[in-house]
């Protein structure tokens, strides 16, 4: 035998509505609001004596509110239970004007006399806040688009890497060739294009290393990245980088630390003290060396500037030393300065 549950008061039903987890409201057949719940109370904004005998209109967005008076009047006469806007977005606009993802399900409230014309007196809705669902599924569709592109920059990266550097490097070779058999004047040239094929190499390395190393979650690329982004906030411009050489396969954990710590030190300091507009961040790795320069195009070191007493640059030193390294800082001939920082690479 089941056992009907029943309530002694209207009171109890109150109650019992108010704890319900969404939101409940009931609107006559002109539209006005006869009952609310606390839940839907806290989603709207409004006080429950705002709510009751408002138009249930002015809940809606403000640029579809015309289109739902319509919509609401062909429900009462419908009659039907089902969700509201289908396949659609909806939204509550709350007191403070803002829009909060919604859910909403309609069912008539009926006279209950079956074919009785305009049977449908009024309509009960049901309110789900949807807000967090919306956000996750953002997050997910964002991550979906993030993961894309990290493979598309993986498949640019190897293309670079496996087509264009070897057709490079074999173009280079086919020069070198040449001019080892023209006339001084031609194989001067020739070692000139040489030379600008060379740069153009190390230019694609540091561009398959930023779209395929960087992409990676916690990868050396990913870091480096990060602190020449950051770096751009201090100085006003982003400086340039290049990689040379097996960079990230090369060094330690150890000299990674170290390294980035010591990258980040000589950027401020370019901030600081240079005044310059641009800077170079030059990283290669060579004949079991790990070299750092980063050179801008400052006023340059002061006459009277003691190498040992700047702690940014003691800092890096000592960095460096505990590698088994050192760090100097020089003029450039032209203008500006130019930080070394080098260590021995892992056997």
């Amino acid at each position: 035998m089941t056992e009907r549950v029943g309530f002694e008061s209207m009171g109890q039903v109150d109650a019992w509505i108010d704890q319900l987890p969404d939101g409940v409201v009931v609107c006559g057949r002109d539209g006005t609001i006869s009952l609310v719940n606390d839940t839907f109370i806290r989603m709207s904004g409004y006080e429950r004596d705002e709510l009751l005998g408002m138009p249930i209109d002015g809940l809606v967005p403000s640029k579809i509110r015309h289109r739902h008076v319509g919509l609401r009047r062909d429900f009462m006469e419908e009659g039907a239970t089902r969700p509201m806007g289908a396949g659609l977005s909806l939204h509550l606009q709350r007191r403070d004007d803002e829009l909060l993802p919604v859910e909403i399900s309609l069912a008539p409230i009926t006279n209950g006399v079956a074919g009785t014309a305009n049977a449908s007196l009024a309509v009960l809705a049901i309110v789900r806040d949807v807000s967090e669902r919306r956000r996750a599924e953002e997050a997910l569709r964002t991550t979906g688009e993030l993961l894309s592109l990290a493979s598309e920059r993986e498949r640019i990266a190897r293309d670079l890497h496996d087509t264009v550097l070897q057709r490079l490097f074999g173009l280079g070779l086919e020069l070198q060739a040449l001019a080892m058999r023209a006339q001084p004047t031609v194989a001067e040239r020739v070692e000139e294009a040489v030379d600008e094929i060379d740069l153009i190499i190390r230019e694609i390395r540091t561009a398959v290393f930023t779209l395929g190393a960087a992409s990676r979650a916690g990868s050396f690329g990913q870091e480096l990245n990060t602190v020449v982004s950051q770096a751009k906030r201090v100085l006003g411009f982003s400086p340039r980088l290049r990689l040379d050489g097996p960079v990230e396969s090369a060094i330690s954990q150890e000299i990674r630390t170290e390294l980035l710590a010591s990258l980040r030190e000589a950027l401020a300091n370019v901030g600081r003290h240079s005044g310059g507009t641009e800077a170079e961040i030059d990283l290669t790795a060579a004949e079991q060396t790990l070299t750092l320069r980063v050179l801008d195009n400052g006023k340059g070191v002061p006459s009277t500037f003691d190498t040992a007493s700047g702690n940014g640059l003691r800092n890096m030193a000592e960095r460096a030393r505990l590698l088994g390294g050192d760090c100097s800082l020089s003029p450039r001939p032209e203008r500006g300065t130019e930080l070394l920082w080098w260590v021995p690479l892992p056997r």
